[in-house]
Formats: structure tokens, sequence, C-alpha cells
């Protein structure tokens, strides 16, 4: 008679080993930072300086490296599906890392040795920070999780922005200020690879019913185990999951009212985050406060995470998406009259709880519409078109300030474009599969796709 296999590490943990998956995740959208608009934010300044290029050509690579970055992201959506998080995230957290210090070695001359290099760093910092490790982290706690899925992915999103913009920033402008800019995009490579691939290696697991478990920790209808053999029977869930193939969910209007909503903070949010110190300072605000409030902007996206997580497991999702998008609407109104240090300390807290109900409703939308089964690619062919417009975003507000040395007209141009974003958001609701044939004809089947 053969013996049973000792339990895994995911069976032999006093706790839902699911825990595990949104702590990791904190940790991946913590080290996602450099990749993301409000910690590069914090370099264009003095790479302006260093490099001797302009604010508008700054921001036109930065934008074409996130454009062509989002193409990549429905390889890496499918290559999730196919591989499983743990095998692309080590992948990413070694090249992420390798990209991050090589940002410090962008040449200053010649200039298309200048704008070659910046390109290719904003296009991998976009790709494999914004990108990979962000989307990694939060399909993760999808995967695991189900009725608490908007708790769960709020603690793993909320807290890593909250270290990941929170602590990273500041630091990272202590460190420009000390070594320059050069020495601190190195420093953080490293700290990447440190931060990233213990837990990448050790701790990472595809989904719970692949080690003998059910998503929430729920009980199984019949707690079959193991075979005689010792090998693993996936465990049988109560409450079955309806699963959309990519090809039935792009045929549904939901989708696409949900990628035209998560334009406001792509496009919009991005922007205003990217150019935030320049904003400020062009409104009378002391450089140092401007950049201390992006730490503002980190623990208000936490806040906002919370909010957004209970609010996400009960009630419709579009119902957050409508508050978080109205939350910008004041956001912005009020970065056209700001003029004090408190005033841009309420703004940047504005941004923050905006991006964090935006995150979180952003992240957990798509497997409470469509499932788990497919979310990778679901994520991977959707992410694309948000980062498009995430490339465009911080763009046309560059170029309106080099034509006009102020931020009014900008700012008048995303109030315009954020009212139909909300309208999008109020009719994103969750969609109704059609009935099949045996449906139709009074037969009630339960079988859930593939």
């Amino acid at each position: 008679m053969t013996s049973p296999k000792r339990p895994s590490l995911p069976q032999r943990v006093p706790f839902f080993y699911g825990w595990v998956m949104v702590f990791v995740g904190g940790l991946s959208i913590a080290a996602s930072a450099p990749g993301q608009t409000n910690l590069i934010a914090i370099f264009v300044d003095p790479m302006i300086e260093g490099l001797d290029v302009s604010r508008s050509t700054i921001s036109t690579l930065f934008a074409a490296g996130t454009l062509a970055a989002s193409f990549g992201m429905a390889i890496i959506g499918f290559m999730i599906d196919r591989y499983g998080p743990r095998s692309i995230m080590i992948f990413s957290v070694l090249v992420f890392g390798g990209i991050v210090m090589l940002m410090g070695a962008v040449p200053s001359e010649p200039e298309i040795a200048t704008i070659i290099g910046l390109f290719l760093g904003f296009f991998g910092l976009r790709l494999l920070g914004r990108g990979a490790l962000n989307m990694l982290g939060t399909i993760m706690v999808s995967l695991w999780f189900r009725k608490k899925r908007g708790r769960a992915t709020s603690y793993a999103s909320g807290a890593g922005w909250l270290v990941g913009l929170g602590v990273f920033p500041p630091i990272a402008s202590w460190l420009i200020g000390d070594f320059g800019w050069r020495e601190t995009w190195f420093v953080m490579g490293v700290g990447i690879w440190i931060i990233m691939l213990p837990p990448a290696f050790f701790l990472i697991r595809r989904t719970p019913e692949s080690v003998g478990l059910l998503p929430d920790g729920e009980k199984p209808v019949e707690n079959n185990g193991e075979t005689a053999a010792g090998e693993l029977i996936a465990p049988v869930s109560v409450d079955p999951e309806d699963n959309w193939t990519v090809r039935e969910a792009i045929r549904t209007r939901s989708l696409y009212f949900i990628l035209f909503a998560s334009m406001a903070w792509a496009t919009l949010g991005a922007g205003m985050v990217f150019h935030h110190t320049s904003l400020l300072e062009a409104r009378g605000v002391s450089s140092n406060a401007a950049a201390w409030s992006i730490s503002a902007i980190a623990v208000m996206n936490f806040i906002g995470n919370l909010i957004a997580g209970r609010l996400n497991d009960r009630f419709p999702n579009n119902y957050t998406l409508v508050v978080a998008q109205s939350s910008l609407m004041v956001a912005l109104l009020l970065a056209l009259v700001v003029n004090n240090e408190w005033q841009a300390w309420v703004y940047a807290g504005l941004l923050g709880v905006t991006q964090g109900m935006v995150l979180n409703t952003g992240n957990v939308i798509w497997a409470n519409y469509f499932g788990r089964k497919n979310l990778g690619s679901i994520r991977g062919a959707t992410t694309w078109v948000v980062g498009v417009t995430s490339a465009i975003g911080p763009l046309p507000i560059g170029l309106l300030f080099d034509v006009t040395g102020g931020y009014t007209i900008g700012l008048w141009l995303y109030i315009v474009l954020l009212a139909p974003m909300i309208i999008s958001a109020a009719l994103a609701v969750k969609p109704v599969r059609p009935p099949r044939p045996a449906e139709a004809d009074g037969v009630l089947t339960t079988d859930t796709p593939d």
C-alpha cells in the first residue's frame, strides 16, 4: 500500500495560503514602483537637466515607450495563463531589475544615443514594471480569492502602492539630492532583486486548486484529498464560477464600457501624476513640498484601495468606478485653484483616493465579470488598450505647458474628457451570458464554459 505524500506547504500552514499570495502580490506591486508614473516623475526634472533635453521631449519619449510596451501586455497575459505566475515573475524580476540599473547609464551625448536610451529605458520600465509586476501581483490574488477578492486585492494593491510610492519617492528624492539620479537608478535595481527573487522562487503557487485547496479557503463539496497513489485531486467547489474565454468577453458591451471608463485614470490621472511636481511648483508650491506631497498620494491610495475593496465585495463594481471618477473630477477642479501647501496636500490626497479606488476596481472587475480561468489573457488583451491611453496622457498637458507656459488649458481639456468616461462607468454592468440552446428549450444546464 502506497503511503500518502506529505502535505505541501500551502496545506501545512495554519491559515489560508491565499494570504501568502496577498503578501507576495503586495511586494510585487511595491517593486513595480520604478516603472510607475509616480516614481518616474521624481526623476523627470533631474534627468531633463542632466541630459539636456526639453520637457516635451522626455514626455514624448515616455509616451512612446509606454505605447510600445502596451502592445506587449497581451503576450504577457497569455504567458501567465500558459506557464503560471511563478515562472513569469522570476523572469520579469530578473530583467526588470537590470533595466532599472541601466536607466542610470543613459548617455548625455550624442543626442541620438540619449533619445534611444530613454526610449528603451521607458519601454522596459513600463512593460515589466507597470505591466508585468503590477499585473502579476493582482492576478495572483484574483486567482486565490473570489468572495473576498475585493478586500484581498485592496490589501495587496493598497500596501504595495503605499510602500512603493509612499516610501520610494522620498528615498529616491533624498538619494538623487545626495548622490545623483544615475546612482539612484542603480540602487533601486539591486533592491528589486533583493526584495523579489526569494519570494518568487519559494512562495508563489499557481492556484488554490493546484495544491488541493479552494478559493477563499472554502470547504469543498467532498474532500477527496488524493488518490491511493498520493496524487492530488482538485477539490470541488460548492459554487462553480462562470469562466468566459477572451473571444466571448470581447463580444460583450460591458468590456468596452469598462475599457473606456478605465481611460479616466490611465489617461488623465497619469498625466496629472507625471507632471505633479511641476504643476504644483507652477502654482507657487515649493519644490520640497511638491515632492513630499507624492507621499500623500500613496497614503490615500491605500485608503482608497481599502474603501473600494469593501465596496466591490458588496456592490456592483461599476458603482465604485463612478465614485472614483467623481473624485478625480473634484481633484481636477481643485488643481485649477491650488496655490499653497495645504491645498496641495488635499489635491494630492484626492488623486490618491481616486487612484486607489480605480486600481482596486480595475483589478477585480475582470475576474468578477469573466472568471479566473482565462484571466491573464483577458487582462493582457485589455491592459494594452489602457496602456496606450496612459502613454498619451502626459503628452498633451506637457505640450500645452511648453506652448502656453501653464497648465490651465490642459486641466480644462482633462475635465471635458472626463465627463463621458463617468457615464461609461455607470453603463459598465456585469455581462449576462446569452442562454444556451438547452436552456432556451427549457432544459437547465449546469455546465460551465471552458
